[in-house]
């Protein structure tokens, strides 16, 4: 059976390699306010996401003791996956803000979290993402297909 400690990482570190790739293929526009590209910020989460991978199989090899093999594919996992899938559909209908607030109400709903204070403190991480890039970055955020 395969091991989800080594096959997962080198799977996200093999995907990450060729989005990479497509990254460095993003136009660069003649005007731009901003001083980083279209491609810095992607650039960014791809080397952070390779590196921890890394760290994750090296700790896997290090560890010596052996315990009973998890399954490759577990429902958190699954539910992980949909939430992303869902959410990258949702944000190219109705753009960053909406979705966000929603993907984040839902993620908290489905893990049965009733403190509001998470509910609060969800929504003001949005918020604050949305304010520190279209105000202080100047870099625009996705509007949606549905209200452009």
């Amino acid at each position: 059976m395969p091991n989800r400690h080594l096959v997962l990482p080198s799977f996200v570190i093999i995907l990450s390699l060729v989005i990479l790739g497509f990254i460095t293929q993003f136009p660069e526009p003649l005007y731009q306010a901003s001083p980083v590209g279209a491609g810095f910020f992607p650039t960014v989460i791809v080397v952070i996401q390779i590196l921890i991978c890394c760290v994750l199989i090296i700790q896997h090899q290090r560890k010596k003791q052996v315990k009973q093999e998890q399954p490759l594919l577990s429902s958190h996992s699954i539910f992980g996956f949909t939430l992303l899938v869902g959410y990258a559909a949702l944000i190219t209908l109705v753009g960053y803000l909406p979705a966000s607030l929603i993907g984040f109400t839902y993620y908290l709903i489905y893990y049965r979290v009733k403190k509001p204070i998470y509910y609060v403190v969800a929504w003001v991480f949005v918020l604050a993402i949305y304010f520190l890039f279209s105000d202080v970055f100047i870099i625009s955020l996705p509007e949606g297909l549905l209200f452009f």
